[in-house]
């Protein structure tokens, strides 16, 4: 399994190639060239689908690792799927309208599935944290109106979920994979409050999209309110998070610092190329596939806002390859 999955690594995308991709003329040449890049142009007639086009790569890498004996492996990396598909549902259920477009075929729980559940209320196919939590977000979401709280809610559960599978696998990489997405998580949505000036309701909204099982308590967290960035960046400029502190330092902007999180975080999944024979090689094939879908998406998203070349690469991510 794991020499398949180094040969089906050679067909990734590179720095170099996703850059030249952000230099086509528009986001029909973009998509035209992606089956360079493994992905499978889906179309209906003539015109290209562009979300299935999209997902095709990932689909076809999950298919890929679940034919082999490492499959489990990359559990807990569907479940941001099912946190995606319960928020979409959710939401389009209470405004009547249909979710398709909003939904991904990639989670544990197939679409089908997925919208019996929500039908019938029947939860049981989710893992145990997201059963528990959509009806807590639907009680949730009716008595306040705010879709904000559907977030809150499936995230803690979905990274909950997350860490459970992480740490059954016994792939120590796995579970610090998910510690690290949520020590970012909860670095970033605390900048944003603090940038957001909320003032008294500042602790309390960050209280409630608090994720727990990252490196740090909500005491941390609530203590940077009051201290300020500055003293936020120095409390995290030791370890894992030094770049992060050093662009909360340079007082950079919220979507750079999501970028230099990104980029942080694909550092760490980037430790199972060192992995000779493992089921770390599979974890790394996923999430590279994953950052080549999400340039993509931002290449033809930049095409379709009329930005120029260097614009839409300087907000790229980094590659795996």
């Amino acid at each position: 399994s794991s020499a398949r999955i180094r040969a089906l690594e050679t067909k990734i995308a590179s720095r170099e190639r996703t850059m030249h991709l952000a230099d086509a003329d528009s986001a029909e040449s973009v998509l035209a060239q992606l089956s360079d890049f493994g992905f499978e142009i889906i179309k209906d007639g003539e015109s290209i689908l562009r979300e299935e086009t999209l997902e095709s790569v990932l689909k076809a890498g999950y298919a890929e690792v679940a034919s082999m004996e490492c499959a489990g492996a990359v559990q807990f990396l569907k479940y941001q799927y099912d946190a995606n598909n319960i928020k979409a549902m959710i939401k389009c259920a209470s405004r009547g309208i249909s979710p398709d477009g909003m939904l991904l075929d990639l989670g544990s729980v197939s679409l089908d599935e997925a919208k019996r559940a929500l039908t019938g209320k029947d939860y049981s196919s989710y893992p145990e944290n997201m059963a528990r939590a959509i009806l807590e977000a639907e009680e949730a979401f009716a008595a306040t109106a705010n879709p904000q709280k559907i977030d809150f809610i499936i995230d803690r559960a979905c990274f909950s979920d997350m860490l459970a599978a992480a740490k059954t696998s016994g792939i120590a990489l796995a579970e610090r994979l998910v510690k690290v997405k949520i020590d970012l998580v909860n670095i970033m949505m605390t900048l944003r409050v603090m940038r957001m000036k909320l003032g008294a309701t500042a602790e309390g909204v960050l209280c409630e999209a608090y994720i727990e099982g990252g490196s740090k308590s909500l005491d941390f967290y609530t203590d940077a309110l009051r201290t300020g960035e500055e003293s936020f960046a120095e409390a995290i400029l030791r370890g894992d998070y030094e770049r992060i502190a050093e662009a909360i330092s340079a007082n950079e902007s919220l979507s750079l610092l999501e970028k230099r999180a990104d980029d942080l975080w694909l550092e760490v999944a980037k430790e199972a190329k060192r992995v000779t024979f493992g089921a770390e090689i599979a974890i790394g094939y996923i999430v590279a596939l994953e950052y080549e879908v999400k340039n993509a998406r931002m290449i033809l998203a930049g095409k379709d806002a009329g930005l120029s070349p260097d614009m839409i690469k300087e907000r790229l991510r980094e590659c795996y390859a």
